[in-house]
């Protein structure tokens, strides 16, 4: 396990008090996770309500999980329960574990910042695998993930996928 305590520069300056918030809310993620991502109302959307909940999306690297069902479902059920189990924060966590399935553009399109259709090229819609635990629901979400709902997408950490963990954003 990782415990995430260097943040994107980025984090502090544009959002001040979500940087606070991560900060305090003992951020944990499993080794198979080498970047993290802050979108929704607590993010550059913004808008939030004392209320919100702070979206994350886990990138896990694919290489890491198990090749067949339902050993991967096993595996990113327990990467998400570590960072749930371990998050210490009056605002509640929603997060998802996104996952290369192969030929997609190998998760590029969360390390930009806002829609970019030429890095996309047509693609963006179920093209990389999710995984959620929330409110009742776990599992894969399995159809009509739109990727350009999704931001503006903020990266907040990130490693290169099995190296040292450190935030590495230019």
């Amino acid at each position: 396990m990782l415990t995430i305590t260097e943040f994107s520069p980025d984090l502090a300056a544009l959002l001040p008090e979500s940087d606070h918030l991560l900060r305090g809310a003992n951020l944990v993620v499993r080794e198979e996770v080498y970047q993290v991502t802050l979108e929704g109302s607590r993010g550059l959307a913004g808008g939030c309500r004392a209320d919100s909940d702070i979206d994350l999306t886990l990138l896990v690297d694919a290489a890491q999980l198990p090749a067949a069902e339902p050993e991967r479902a096993r595996a990113l059920r327990s990467i998400l329960r570590t960072t749930l189990d371990q998050w210490r924060s009056p605002v509640d966590l929603d997060i998802a574990a996104v996952f290369d399935k192969g030929g997609c553009c190998g998760l590029r399109c969360f390390g930009e910042r806002v829609w970019n259709d030429a890095l996309i090229r047509g693609r963006g819609v179920d093209c990389f695998g999710i995984y959620k635990i929330q409110r009742g629901f776990d599992g894969y979400v399995e159809s009509g993930v739109r990727l350009a709902q999704v931001y503006p997408i903020l990266t907040i950490w990130r490693r290169e996928a099995g190296g040292a963990p450190g935030v590495r954003i230019e």
